[in-house]
């Protein structure tokens, strides 16, 4: 059979053309600075639906190790999610969840344990029509169902206007923890 230029250049469109099966994916990235060494690794198989991603942290100064594991698993309605963080001294918190789309957005229910043990409930919701209207909720509560804190946001157009309300809530007992400030310079 003699090949020509026609036939060879339709061999190639079609091979083209047909859809190539996707494959895992593993990426590394590392740091080597002068007072922390990390590395981070991102593993994604579209086959499976599946999101790794694994991180640690080591401080040269001192050898404490803080780490993290996230994994999220793609489902028919949507996408659960499994987060495991370590800190240096070996303290542990978590959060476990599951998205599931609706017709015009998407819910989230799922918990969460701190360091200390305590375990909380998280549940949100977003949602947006063909306008351009949007509408977004999360809220925690306690192991006895107790709301800690709540918020929602709403932005609505009309007639070329954009309106946007947010509202937070807090309980009355709850503090904010203080953020840790790292040292500049």
């Amino acid at each position: 059979m003699r090949k020509t230029p026609l036939m060879l250049a339709s061999l190639t469109a079609l091979a083209l053309a047909l859809p190539a099966t996707a494959q895992e994916q593993t990426r590394t990235r590392s740091y080597d600075g002068p007072k922390v060494s990390a590395r981070q690794t991102t593993t994604v198989n579209p086959d499976t639906g599946t999101a790794t991603r694994t991180r640690e942290a080591t401080s040269l100064e001192t050898g404490n190790t803080a780490s993290s594991s996230a994994v999220r698993q793609r489902t028919e309605t949507g996408a659960t999610v499994d987060i495991v963080q370590t800190g240096p001294q070996g303290n542990s918190r978590s959060l476990s969840g599951e998205r599931t789309r609706t017709g015009n957005g998407s819910t989230f229910a799922g918990t969460a344990t701190g360091r200390g043990g305590e375990t909380y409930g998280l549940a949100g919701a977003r949602s947006r029509d063909g306008q351009g209207n949007s509408a977004a909720s999360q809220s925690v509560t306690n192991s006895a169902g107790d709301v800690l804190g709540s918020r929602s946001r709403a932005t609505t157009r009309s007639e070329g206007q954009v309106s946007r309300s947010v509202t937070k809530t807090r309980a009355h007992d709850v503090v904010r923890p203080q953020l840790a400030r790292r040292p500049r310079g």
